[in-house]
């Protein structure tokens, strides 16, 4: 998705995107059409019997302190926390894709992105507010409700002309950038926001981490190191191939400091500091 922006930025395109919303999509599935998509899918009859017992006839109540309410039936939704709802879920929203919209589509889970890429901004804007609409009744016919008020949008490109794009009759929010996945993406793809809460997570923990250090042997350090700092600093590392100097550099510099104070490291020696400890540097990702 954003391979397909920067591309249209460098054909001096205009680029719209709309991150869709969905209220308590899991929760809202219905147990008969799920079945029916998975029979016309394929599914034989055993199979359909079987993940109909599965999904009917659960209850569930809710435990405050140590008083229990009522059990009340649950009569819609996938099982959140099991290894089938997921791909329930998924199979569920898998046919939105030909719903008949001329932009582009990305789903996962339950986040739904779609954009498109336009020389001129009121054609962009026409045709997406088009597919908005075909979205829109595709999730209504399939009891799935957008939250048009948390949906958000975004637009990508040199433009005089502020778009309007709109869901149920409601304007939605542009803003200059899309959280998606877990990746705060601006409308320049300079990845500057995104860095910066990646940075201000790793040090926050690094500060809590710094005061157990002498309480926690080295490979204890090493550990935590690799579980609780590194995935931040590698989450989604493929989009931060081509960020400035500066911005890799402060990468860099958070990864050095969270070695040297955690492991007392000598980062100065360079990398061969790392090897025994199955580390590398950070720099390697943009090579």
């Amino acid at each position: 998705m954003v391979d397909d922006w920067r591309l249209a930025l460098d054909s001096k395109k205009i680029t719209g995107s709309i991150a869709i919303d969905l209220s308590k999509a899991f929760d809202s599935i219905c147990h008969n059409l799920l079945l029916a998509k998975l029979r016309a899918y394929g599914l034989n009859d055993d199979a359909i019997a079987f993940l109909q017992l599965y999904l009917t006839d659960r209850h569930q109540r809710v435990k405050f302190h140590w008083k229990f309410s009522e059990w009340c039936p649950v009569k819609c939704g996938v099982p959140q926390g099991s290894l089938l709802g997921p791909l329930l879920f998924n199979i569920f929203l898998n046919d939105l894709n030909f719903a008949g919209q001329s932009s582009s589509l990305r789903l996962y889970a339950d986040d739904t992105t779609t954009y498109a890429s336009d020389l001129d901004i009121v054609t962009l804007e026409i045709s997406l507010n088009q597919d908005l609409n075909v979205l829109v009744t595709w999730f209504s016919q399939n009891y799935l409700i957008v939250n048009s008020i948390k949906t958000q949008g975004m637009v990508l490109g040199s433009h005089t002309h502020v778009p309007d794009f709109f869901i149920d009759e409601t304007k939605v929010e542009l803003a200059n950038s899309l959280k998606i996945l877990g990746v705060t993406i601006d409308c320049k793809l300079t990845c500057c926001e995104h860095i910066s809460n990646i940075l201000k997570k790793v040090y926050a923990k690094i500060g809590v981490l710094r005061r157990l250090k002498s309480l926690m042997p080295r490979n204890v350090s090493l550990s935590l190191y690799k579980t609780y700092l590194l995935p931040h600093l590698e989450y989604c590392s493929p989009l931060l191939i081509g960020i400035n100097k500066t911005l890799n550099s402060k990468l860099e510099s958070a990864n050095k400091y969270a070695l040297k104070t955690l492991l007392n490291l000598d980062i100065s020696a360079g990398s061969k500091c790392l090897r025994p400890l199955s580390c590398q540097a950070i720099k390697s990702v943009d090579r």
